[in-house]
């Protein structure tokens, strides 16, 4: 599918995390025109700079609604934890820090976002992905993209849960968690078996598995995904007879207890080192 290149010059947001700074020349501001000011405890919420020069940093309004705004500012597109809100008249203070607010017309509780320009492939395990009108409460376009193929991305930002999204273009939104900066090995289909080596007197444990060496030489790390979908990351240690002629299985080391229960099953393998 084809993406048109979006443009954009926006703000990188930095880590969910309070700087500690500490509100110096404090200088009084025009009260706010209200009697009396009210208090709302929220649950932990993130909000966002929006002021391109920063935010400046309040101090604690007054039961009257006076504030004092400090000398320092936070970085525009930077991310803050709060917990409470003051109401004051027109005016709402969400508090960054210990006697330290910011005001609601410097913030946002959107992520902003990343303008980027680089190639991304989708990560989705032998699968399709579902792309969304946004990264927040977006709708299914119709659109999908498969498994290993490359795009570009030309934005990013977060969700509410901290969630990765990128736009392929066109507002065309896709869940981070599907996407890698690597493209990803290539999965085979196999078939697989399962033994004991302690069975067969061998110590090697139950992390290898046998495979025909000409294919996949021993110290090859696999990543198995099973027919149920589990996933098991083993190392090539081992060949055996059934090797030879069956290059495309593979004999996984488990306990023999359930190595009997495993039968034979069909199964994909990516090399991942």
């Amino acid at each position: 599918m084809n993406f048109k290149h979006v443009v954009t010059t926006l703000v990188t947001a930095s880590s969910l995390a309070f700087v500690g700074i500490t509100a110096t020349s404090t200088v009084a501001n025009t009260s706010v025109q209200a009697a009396t000011t009210s208090t709302v405890d929220l649950p932990q919420t993130t909000i966002y700079v929006k002021n391109a020069s920063g935010a400046p940093i309040y101090t604690t309004p007054s039961a009257t609604g006076k504030v004092g705004a400090s000398s320092n500012t936070l970085q525009n597109g930077s991310a803050w934890a709060t917990t409470k809100a003051i109401k004051a008249g027109n005016v709402t203070y969400y508090q960054v820090g210990d006697g330290q607010w910011l005001s609601n017309a410097d913030i946002s509780f959107d992520a902003p976002v990343v303008s980027l320009n680089k190639t991304m492939y989708v990560n989705a395990n032998g699968g399709s992905v579902n792309l969304y009108s946004s990264a927040k409460n977006g709708y299914f376009t119709g659109q999908t993209v498969n498994d290993a193929d490359a795009y570009p991305v030309y934005e990013s930002t977060t969700d509410g849960n901290g969630q990765t999204w990128y736009n392929l273009g066109n507002n065309q939104w896709i869940n981070g968690q599907y996407m890698s900066d690597e493209k990803p090995a290539a999965k085979i289909s196999m078939s697989a078996t399962a033994y004991d080596p302690a069975v067969l007197g061998s110590s090697m444990g139950y992390s290898g598995v046998a495979a025909n060496l000409s294919r996949y030489p021993k110290g090859t790390q696999l990543k198995i995904t099973l027919s149920d979908g589990t996933v098991l990351n083993r190392t090539v240690n081992d060949t055996g007879t059934f090797a030879y002629s069956n290059p495309n299985q593979l004999d996984i080391a488990m306990p023999n207890s359930q190595a009997l229960q495993f039968g034979r099953q069909n199964i994909t393998v990516q090399v991942v080192g």
